[in-house]
């Protein structure tokens, strides 16, 4: 996916997620998924959703 404005790794978690998902895991995965050492991200940056 493709990062837009003013979202966040907390948002994209969010919107992945399913009822009952930890957000902040799903947090996790997608930083440990994509290499990233912390949560800042930046628009038209390409991420993997795990799971997706």
């Amino acid at each position: 996916m493709t990062v837009g404005s003013g979202d966040t790794l907390w948002s994209i978690a969010s919107r992945h997620a399913e009822a009952g998902d930890d957000i902040g895991y799903l947090v996790y995965r997608i930083k440990q998924r994509n290499g990233l050492e912390n949560v800042t991200i930046h628009p038209g940056q390409q991420l993997i959703i795990p799971g997706s």
